[in-house]
């Protein structure tokens, strides 16, 4: 931490989205009707389970560089809704519409939990990141 408490400067790194494993995982790809329903409810219990969320959490920051890099050392974005949709992406093939449409279903409680399991996987990434070098940096945070 930096001698006012606020988190050290983490380099905004930039990469083409071709690069991104989320973008071949089909995090992005679109569904609808039944499909989109029954991963959202795949999404939903994968988001009300705590040690499964945690280890498909680390599953992304481990397995996911590259997106993780890209999404990560952005601190003004939601970066618990991105962890959190790429989790259930690895975990349960839920594109990110999906996972939106199963954050909707959790209960106050059940979001705040989710939370808290995203917030210890982003202090564990940031702990260990390492920047790659393979991409553009443009700002810091």
């Amino acid at each position: 931490m930096g001698s006012n408490g606020s988190l050290p400067p983490i380099r905004r790194v930039y990469h083409h989205y071709e690069r991104l494993e989320e973008f071949h995982a089909g995090m992005w790809r679109i569904v609808t009707g039944d499909e989109e329903r029954d991963l959202a409810a795949r999404a939903a219990s994968l988001l009300r389970d705590d040690v499964a969320l945690g280890d498909a959490m680390m599953g992304v920051a481990l397995g996911w560089p590259i997106s993780c890099e890209h999404n990560l050392t952005v601190r003004q974005m939601n970066r618990h809704a991105w962890l959190g949709q790429a989790a259930c992406c690895l975990a349960v093939s839920a594109p990110e519409s999906a996972t939106r449409l199963a954050w909707r279903s959790l209960s106050d409680d059940e979001m705040v939990a989710a939370n808290d399991v995203a917030d210890t996987v982003i202090a564990i990434w940031e702990s260990t990141y390492t920047p790659t070098g393979s991409g553009s940096c443009q700002s810091a945070d």
